[in-house]
């Protein structure tokens, strides 16, 4: 019977003996009993459950007679709840909320097609700053990162776009100002609205040097409008995307430069290859945007 079967013969014995129960008595036997009820494993769930709790943390909170593995073998095997870094989001104030709803309020009705973006952009010879990952193959030895004092060398650039045109890149200083920002804006922004003051608006973070009264009154005198822009709200302003696609590129698979303008040279070459789609694509988010503002009550997006 055993060679048959492909049972042991002590299953066969065991089950011979008491055919009835034989089931019931393999469930209550299969393995080792856990050491915590479901009410206590959903318990831990719930207390972890988008908080930067430690697994001693949980443990002490709910007073679990069992080891801290114990805590995160529960949570891993839940599937739905896993450790990640948070997201970097900008301080937000209920002002800072009220005015983003007050935004969307005032341009539901705007052809984002019609906005110029825009924004400046420090890169490092190094690469991003910040942590950088990589699948760590065992059998290797490890990759190392590089970093030179101080980076070894920047570069801050100054881009704008609209829907399906990209403005011409320019190379800033690091340390600008109302003055070298509205040098900036006469190389760039100057010709591109020579033909469309009437259907196109420019938009600009509201840092000084893009509020004062200088810079302001250039606006006037070149009959330029300025969008209102809502502070604390990177999430609504597109460029960042197309600066976040750049980086990827520029330094793809932990591409770092000896020299400036090799750095510069690649920067220009991805901002020429971006594509009609690219840009368009990232405009009509636009409307996303806003639905998210208003669904969070004025806080941030996904974006």
């Amino acid at each position: 019977m055993s060679r048959q079967l492909t049972r042991s013969r002590n299953v066969i014995r065991k089950y011979l003996a008491d055919p009835l129960h034989y089931e019931k008595k393999l469930k209550e036997s299969a393995g080792r009993p856990r050491k915590l009820t479901s009410r206590q494993e959903r318990s831990i769930l719930k207390s972890v459950s988008n908080s930067p709790k430690s697994l001693n943390d949980v443990k002490n909170e709910l007073k679990l007679p069992v080891h801290k593995s114990t805590v995160g073998r529960i949570i891993k095997r839940s599937g739905v709840i896993v450790r990640q870094k948070m997201a970097k989001v900008p301080k937000m104030t209920d002002a800072h909320k009220a005015a983003r709803l007050n935004f969307v309020k005032n341009n539901l009705t705007t052809k984002w097609e019609n906005i110029v973006f825009s924004d400046e952009k420090k890169w490092n010879l190094d690469g991003p700053d910040g942590n950088r990952n990589y699948w760590r193959d065992l059998r290797k030895d490890p990759q190392l990162f590089s970093r030179r004092n101080f980076g070894g060398g920047s570069v801050m650039t100054w881009g704008a776009f609209c829907n399906g045109k990209k403005l011409e890149l320019q190379f800033i200083t690091t340390k600008e100002n109302s003055a070298t920002y509205q040098a900036t804006l006469q190389k760039a922004v100057a010709p591109f609205f020579r033909n469309r003051r009437h259907t196109h608006t420019f938009q600009q973070d509201n840092a000084s040097i893009h509020t004062s009264t200088s810079t302001r009154n250039w606006f006037v005198s070149k009959r330029i409008k300025v969008l209102e822009w809502p502070a604390c709200s990177p999430d609504l302003n597109p460029i960042e995307n197309i600066w976040g696609i750049l980086v990827r590129r520029v330094h793809r698979n932990g591409r770092q430069f000896k020299t400036v303008q090799e750095l510069k040279d690649a920067i220009q070459a991805e901002w020429d290859a971006l594509t009609d789609a690219e840009l368009k694509n990232l405009v009509a988010s636009m409307s996303s945007r806003i639905v998210e503002v208003i669904q969070n009550n004025g806080g941030e997006t996904k974006y």
